[in-house]
Order: C-alpha cells, then structure tokens, then sequence
C-alpha cells in the first residue's frame, strides 16, 4: 500500500492512476460496484503498479462515476410491485 492509500484525510490530489483501494476511496463506490464496472468494461484495472499492483486510470473512474449519475434511476428502484 502506498503512502497515498494510508491516509485518513482527503488528498490534496489524486494520481492519474491508482490501486483498487484508493479507486475505491476516490470514487465513493462499493467493491460490488467496481466488479460491475470491471465486468462490463467501463473501467481496466492493469498490473503495472508498484510490485505488480493492479491499477486504473482515473478518467476511467471519472467516466464510470458520471456514467452512474447519468442513468436512468427508475431500473435501480424497481421493486418488482
């Protein structure tokens, strides 16, 4: 984990690219989202970090979040009545 990822507080910046903890902590997401990011393409986690990390690039976080708010919210509160 990199100095970055320990912090508690926000970060006065964000790297281009990060690790699944920080991409997490970046986007506010849940792990079961990020997977369903992953699953369907909108984000690329690559093992180019520091010892074989995975990481992603942050306009891919960028486009997945704005993607999230874009979507028509009616599917998600569907509760089959």
């Amino acid at each position: 984990m990199s100095a970055a990822e320990k912090l508690d507080e926000r970060l006065p910046f964000w790297p281009v690219a990060m690790a699944r903890p920080m991409a997490l902590a970046y986007t506010g997401v849940s792990e079961a989202q990020m997977r369903a990011w992953e699953k369907t393409g909108l984000v690329h986690f690559r093992t180019r970090g520091p010892h074989g990390a995975a990481i992603v690039q942050r306009a891919e976080l960028d486009m997945a979040v704005a993607d999230l708010f874009s979507r028509d919210l009616s599917e998600d509160l569907d509760f089959g009545d």
